[in-house]
């Protein structure tokens, strides 16, 4: 059998709950020529089963791939080995696409041949009503330090991606510290080794699930700012504008999480984090601003 067009890989962990209705929107495609490979992450219900009955039932070229338990890095790196096409687009398990998303992806490519991963827009959506719509990107001459010193500009379940690149690039990482960061560090990465082009279309549906626990935003914020220092020591002679540039990206990571802190009522933390955003950047009067509400907060709190 000759090989598809494209691969599908859909990282799945404890998903049998909803991950019909994410295959679903991959049956519906108007481009069929593709494969499904879906990576039960070390499921504790019956994500196989019910992957593997979709598929069959469905008539669907694809498999269900069950390991132990390595995380999203590990379950997206054996779905990119496994996968026969020369093209990879990634869709977390609990995303949706639009019907023309596929069509009008490998579309971009034809008309571009030079391209080697191609991102769309996303609608974010909460609770199935519309919070925003995700617009990736811009495009820029010098897409590795947009994306390191500005933020991630991409999103998994919008990429598609020339295989070759993937492993170019060295995969996700599966370092425990680059855990719920993996996917940003990639796109950084392949940055360097593709040409990308953003397709200013929305074509699919980014399921917001809070996951606003002080502890879990601490945990994300610890590992971003692995990510971030590991990325800066890859400047081996930086110069006093790249300085000033890593510590203003810092200070907005330290700002964001203080925000998201003292939003969740944790305003010994906020306070925290607020500090050292002014430490790291204190030219920047958001941080100061940040920090003055951190510490009116805990006051009003502690009285």
């Amino acid at each position: 059998m000759a090989a598809p067009r494209v691969s599908v890989v859909i990282p799945a962990w404890n998903a049998a709950a909803f991950i019909e209705k994410t295959l679903g929107t991959v049956a519906a495609q108007t481009f069929d020529d593709f494969e499904i490979i879906v990576v039960d992450d070390g499921s504790s219900d019956d994500t196989k089963l019910v992957v593997d009955r979709f598929l069959k039932d469905k008539g669907l070229r694809g498999l269900c791939i069950r390991q132990n338990n390595m995380k999203i890095a590990g379950a997206r790196n054996t779905g990119i080995r496994a996968a026969a096409a020369d093209l990879i687009a990634f869709l977390d398990h609990d995303d949706l696409w639009f019907a023309d998303k596929l069509e009008k992806t490998l579309a971009e490519f034809d008309v571009r041949p030079d391209a080697d991963l191609v991102c769309h827009n996303e609608n974010i959506v909460k609770d199935g009503a519309l919070v925003r719509v995700s617009r990736n990107g811009p495009l820029v001459e010098n897409m590795y330090e947009r994306l390191l010193f500005e933020g991630n500009a991409l999103s998994p379940s919008a990429v598609t991606v020339r295989k070759a690149k993937l492993f170019e690039a060295g995969l996700f990482r599966e370092d425990p510290e680059f855990n719920t960061v993996e996917d940003y560090d990639l796109w950084m990465r392949l940055a360097k080794v593709c040409r990308i082009r953003f397709l200013d279309a929305v074509l699919g549906e980014y399921q917001l699930v809070e996951s606003a626990a002080s502890n879990r935003i601490v945990y994300h914020n610890t590992n971003l700012e692995n990510l971030l220092r590991d990325h800066f020591r890859g400047f081996t002679d930086p110069g006093p504008l790249t300085r000033a540039r890593m510590r203003r990206r810092l200070g907005v990571m330290c700002r964001s999480a203080a925000q998201r802190l003292r939003a969740q009522g944790d305003l010994d933390g906020a306070r925290r984090y607020a500090a050292r955003a002014v430490a790291e950047c204190p030219w920047d009067w958001k941080n100061l601003a940040v920090a003055g509400l951190c510490a009116v907060a805990r006051l009003k709190g502690v009285h």
